[in-house]
């Protein structure tokens, strides 16, 4: 049996009162937020790294029949400024990812925040009828 560390009104032995409760249920989310953003982002990782692989790789053949070495390297110049373009592509899923996480966090604090507030309303409310 826990009981919590500070004194709080009605929180005998076994009765955790509801805010302690609704705390563990809010880091719940948040940490659920938390390992589907990290899920993404490493599914999105799994994907460049293996489209990676396989660009290089057809590269590699590409650039071994070429018959001069100039000819080998200007194949390979010429590849330069799409990985440029890949990598922009690739920091910009990743902001979407991120920025998606945190506009859902800051909904759901936001939401939370409103139904404290209606809920403290209705008890002032209460009191003062």
């Amino acid at each position: 049996m826990i009981e919590p560390p500070i004194a709080l009104p009605d929180a005998g032995p076994g009765n955790a009162p509801e805010r302690v409760t609704s705390l563990g249920t809010e880091m719940n989310e948040l940490a659920r937020l938390c390992v589907e953003t990290a899920g993404r982002i490493a599914e999105l990782n799994s994907h460049a790294f293996s489209t990676t692989l396989d660009e290089q790789r057809a590269i590699a053949i590409e650039s071994a029949s070429e018959r001069s070495p100039f000819d080998a390297w200007r194949l390979n110049a010429g590849y330069a400024l799409a990985g440029t373009v890949k990598t922009a592509a690739y920091w910009r899923h990743i902001n979407e990812i991120m920025l998606g996480a945190i506009v859902d966090c800051v909904s759901g604090i936001e939401s939370r925040l409103n139904r404290d507030l209606m809920a403290w309303s209705n008890a002032f409310e209460g009191t003062t009828s």
